[in-house]
């Protein structure tokens, strides 16, 4: 290979990006991560609590702190699940624990 090409093709891949690491600055860019983070967890949410209870509840944002909110259709249901917090927080690190979600705490808000 001439010396001009091999200095023409060394350049051309110093600008390759690999698939995965275009991947996590796409979802980075668009701040899809929190998004897909969010729809995993809906997906567990009722293996966490139970079927009926996920009627009426699902996990819908992390807030600023970093704490995932759960929206609740009832002033009744969010008491009775803050009640049961210790037990949900611990099962949903459990569940989480070899993937890259990450919370500090969880909320849960009524939205009736």
């Amino acid at each position: 290979m001439s010396e001009k090409l091999h200095r023409k093709s060394n350049r051309f891949k110093s600008n390759l990006i690999k698939i995965g690491d275009l991947i996590s600055i796409v979802k980075e860019s668009f701040g899809l991560e929190k998004s897909l983070n969010i729809m995993a967890l809906k997906e567990i949410w009722p293996l966490v609590t139970n079927f009926e209870i996920a009627k009426y509840s699902q996990p819908d944002y992390f807030d600023k702190e970093n704490n995932l909110v759960i929206a609740v259709k009832s002033g009744a249901l969010a008491t009775d699940l803050s009640m049961q917090k210790v037990n949900i927080v611990s099962k949903l690190k459990e569940a989480t624990k070899n993937t890259n979600i990450i919370f500090k705490d969880v909320r849960f808000i009524n939205r009736s």
